[in-house]
């Protein structure tokens, strides 16, 4: 239930957080009610609960309604959340035991699609917030060594792995 939190809820908020970003919103309700974030955000956790549901025997019914119930969460208008705090720290969210890294390795080892959390990766690269020492530092290794070596210093991915490679287009 640990990881299925950090898996669904925290990783949801995360990508929907740096989707959020790319499309200017500043809320995270304002970027849950878009329609097209919403809909990729549900699909990422889709991906990561196909993990779960692997790993840990979830009932996929069960799992689908607990998805539900988190974009309910994410929408609530009396929960005034910053897209900016949500995102911040963007490498500690890329660490290989966090909320985006941890469920693409499970969609890996369990070979289920993982295309929208991959886009969440390349989203979380896009982030930008100059009173944020993490987004400064990430944006300056993209610059200095790119996308390929900085995913892999910071997620523990095969720098020539096709998930890096696929992110990296999705970046681009």
């Amino acid at each position: 239930f640990v990881e299925r939190k950090l898996f669904t809820l925290n990783m949801g908020h995360c990508v929907t957080a740096y989707l959020g970003n790319i499309a200017g919103h500043k809320t995270i309700r304002e970027a849950i009610e878009d329609p097209a974030i919403r809909s990729e955000v549900k699909q990422a956790m889709e991906e990561s609960g196909e993990v779960l549901i692997n790993r840990y025997g979830f009932e996929r019914v069960k799992h689908a309604a607990y998805i539900e119930k988190i974009l309910g969460r994410f929408a609530n208008p009396y929960l005034v959340d910053e897209v900016d705090r949500v995102g911040r720290q963007p490498i500690r969210k890329l660490g290989p035991n966090d909320r985006l890294i941890k469920p693409l390795l499970g969609t890996i080892e369990y070979g289920v699609a993982n295309g929208t959390l991959l886009k969440g990766v390349a989203a979380a690269l896009k982030y930008t917030n100059d009173s944020d020492p993490q987004a400064v530092e990430l944006q300056a290794s993209l610059q200095d060594v790119g996308v390929k070596k900085t995913l892999a210093h910071y997620t523990g991915l095969n720098e020539n792995s096709k998930e890096i490679q696929q992110i990296e287009a999705l970046y681009a």
